[in-house]
């Protein structure tokens, strides 16, 4: 009872010293925008497939609907990262969230229209996953401009939360209304949460951080980056990982429409659930984060979430019924979040300023890109093996990977190293560091 009693107040300390980050006017108001305008996206991203296999029963239309929705990302990533390095990204992410909330209307008004075809659902899609590429480099490369230096790391954490924090209620929600209201309700409620972004950024003022305003042609620009993150294996790995993540982990989700039909037989709501679980398991892994991230090193997080991913992934392709099915989507969500803050934090404290936009912009090439590229090949193979073998299959593909990436990079110790800035540190700096000096804005 003693060491319970005193172990309580200490994890409610790192937990109120983990929302801290919100004291700060601008963060606050970027990260509550964000939360709305997330969940929405996640509703329009389970409402797409959703649409598109009852349009087509086809498990390959899935994957070319993911691909188009997240591969334009990838190619528009030098683009992207050379802007948020060039340009203020307040003015980046004002142009870019403008043009996703054009695409989502146009999927709400061909939807209750009548007049939607895979083709058209598809083509929509491409464009809001081309304004989302240039947008999201500038977004991550936003956050350290709204809070002092020292709370750069609570900041990126609390921003990871807010993600998968929509990512659980999008789903729940789209589930809902998919079932009570339709697609079109989805499409509508996704593009009003644009709004709200940008009346937000119209009241955030960021400080001020150096461009590269002297940059030179954007694929040398680009080039430049990427051998400045090729020289840094704290930079390098965390790519790799979130790439081969993204594409024999992640995008099995977007399967999720076909397996809540095929596999489990459920309907809508069980679909949105299916897919919500993954989000909710993430919320308990980032509180989880939360509590220990500033006593475990990065790279004993990184390595514990590609285990337990890998397992979950596992139970889900083998699940004999939906509830499992739900509980192995729950572990890879909270295996995928560890994963993640790990990698993220890693490459935010490690980059500087002047490469932040396009170093992020590589790291998040490799998430976007599996993920597509994953769902591509996989959607395409399920519709000849089946799903279930599709997914085992991509589950022992990830874990060949993990064990070389451990004995590669000595298991994964890069993660570990101190920011090249910061001269007081050694190479045992932990999952997130805490703030120094407390600043008020």
């Amino acid at each position: 009872m003693t060491t319970t009693a005193a172990t309580t107040p200490v994890r409610r300390g790192l937990v109120r010293e983990a929302f801290r980050v919100l004291r700060h006017r601008d963060y606050a108001i970027f990260w509550s925008a964000a939360l709305v305008s997330n969940t929405g996206s996640w509703m329009q991203n389970i409402a797409a497939p959703y649409v598109l296999y009852q349009l087509t029963k086809s498990t390959a239309w899935l994957g070319i609907g993911a691909f188009m929705a997240f591969f334009p990302a990838l190619l528009v990533g030098p683009l992207a990262g050379s802007l948020a390095d060039r340009f203020p990204r307040k003015t980046i992410l004002l142009w870019t969230q403008g043009s996703m909330m054009i695409a989502a209307f146009g999927l709400f008004v061909v939807w209750i229209a009548g007049v939607a075809t895979p083709g058209i659902i598809v083509a929509l899609l491409c464009c809001s996953g081309t304004a989302s590429g240039l947008n999201i480099a500038a977004w991550q490369s936003f956050v350290p401009q709204l809070v002092p230096h020292d709370e750069l790391l609570p900041a990126v954490r609390l921003n990871s939360m807010q993600f998968v924090s929509a990512r659980a209620f999008g789903p729940a929600l789209a589930g809902i209304v998919l079932q009570l209201a339709g697609a079109g309700t989805a499409f509508f409620i996704n593009a009003i949460s644009f709004v709200v972004v940008l009346v937000a950024l119209l009241m955030i003022h960021p400080r001020p951080v150096p461009t590269d305003d002297g940059a030179g042609r954007v694929l040398a620009h680009f080039r430049e980056a990427l051998r400045y993150v090729r020289a840094r294996a704290g930079l390098l790995l965390p790519v790799l990982t979130i790439m081969i993540v993204s594409f024999f982990g992640s995008s099995v989700v977007q399967l999720a429409p076909a397996f809540a039909e095929d596999v489990f037989d459920v309907g809508k709501s069980g679909y949105g659930f299916l897919v919500s679980a993954f989000g909710i398991g993430a919320i308990v892994g980032s509180i989880l984060v939360t509590i220990v991230g500033d006593r475990a090193r990065r790279s004993r997080v990184a390595l514990t979430g590609l285990i337990l991913f890998t397992a979950g992934e596992l139970l889900f392709a083998a699940a004999p019924g939906y509830a499992i099915g739900v509980g192995g989507m729950a572990i890879m969500g909270g295996a995928y979040i560890t994963i993640a803050t790990a990698l993220n934090t890693s490459v935010q404290a490690r980059v500087d300023e002047v490469h932040r936009g396009r170093t992020l912009s590589i790291y998040l090439m490799g998430l976007l890109g599996g993920v597509p590229l994953g769902a591509l090949l996989q959607g395409g193979v399920a519709d000849v093996i089946g799903l279930r073998a599709t997914v085992v299959a991509s589950t022992f593909a990830l874990v060949a990977c993990v064990l070389g990436g451990t004995v590669r990079y000595d298991r994964f110790g890069p993660l570990d190293e101190a920011p090249e800035h910061d001269t007081g540190r050694g190479p045992d700096l932990v999952l997130e560091a805490p703030p120094t000096i407390a600043t008020a804005d």
